[in-house]
């Protein structure tokens, strides 16, 4: 009977390394068909290379390839398909998804391209694209932001971050901008949000905190940045300047920030 045991055993070992030697031997093909750098979905959805030419039909960055395209089922610039857009499963931009694509260079995954800053190892998308657009020798190297404020200064945005550091929201006015303040169901335009300005209750947003914007004793105030620079402190403080109050800042934004998709 042991011996029985031991042979079944032994079949049992040998099935499984010959699967798992299959599976990487699949991995490696795929990985060094589409060049080693790539954007790859949870469910294993080649989503474009990484490359610097606009012109390869597998690169992210041609936007009429089927990776690029705002119109392909298979590119996350297309809101409607999973891969892309605010609802998408498999979405870099869905901010609840636990299952967004992963970045791979030079044949190692380094990282999760999300909105959602609970995934770990998380890559800002913001960050993500900066980099596809500005710096794609370093991203090419494996050298790409994990910060918000990061990403938004190198892009000249304009945004709200807190004395402490922490990020606020961009003052991008576009409602449907997961990150915008203009966007009251997201997580800095909610006013039930631990990181909303709106939110009374919050250390962000609260008439007591040193850190909030509504506090009219606050030295320590919000500031609203723009291209990498201070432009105003975001506070009901009168003795600070240059200020922009809380309640009147979406309506600065409309009139100072461009609106962007």
């Amino acid at each position: 009977m042991a011996a029985e045991d031991d042979k079944t055993k032994a079949l049992l070992e040998k099935m499984l390394t010959d699967l798992y030697s299959a599976a990487s031997a699949e991995d490696a093909e795929f990985s060094e068909k589409h060049g080693g750098s790539y954007l790859e979905a949870e469910d294993r959805q080649f989503l474009g290379k990484i490359t610097k030419s606009s012109f390869d039909t597998d690169s992210i960055l041609n936007k009429y390839g089927p990776y690029g395209s705002k119109y392909s089922s298979t590119s996350i610039f297309n809101p409607y398909c999973p891969y892309g857009g605010q609802y998408g499963r498999f979405s870099p931009e869905n901010p609840y998804t636990t299952t967004p694509p992963k970045l791979i260079i030079r044949n190692i995954e380094i990282g999760k391209v999300s909105e959602n800053r609970f995934v770990a190892d998380r890559i800002p998308l913001s960050s993500f694209l900066n980099s596809l657009k500005y710096d794609i020798d370093q991203l090419l190297l494996g050298n790409v932001s994990r910060s918000d404020i990061t990403a938004l200064a190198q892009s000249g945005g304009t945004y709200i971050q807190a004395a402490d550091g922490v990020f606020l929201g961009n003052l991008n006015p576009n409602e449907f901008d997961a990150k915008s303040l203009f966007n009251r169901f997201g997580e800095y335009g909610n006013k039930y949000s631990s990181t909303s300005i709106f939110n009374k209750y919050s250390e962000y947003g609260g008439p007591f905190s040193n850190l909030s914007p509504y506090n009219p004793r606050s030295v320590n105030p919000p500031e609203i940045i723009s291209g990498g620079k201070r432009v105003a402190y975001l506070t009901v403080n009168q003795s600070l300047s240059p200020r922009v109050g809380p309640d009147e800042v979406l309506s600065w934004a409309q009139a100072h920030v461009q609106k962007t998709y």
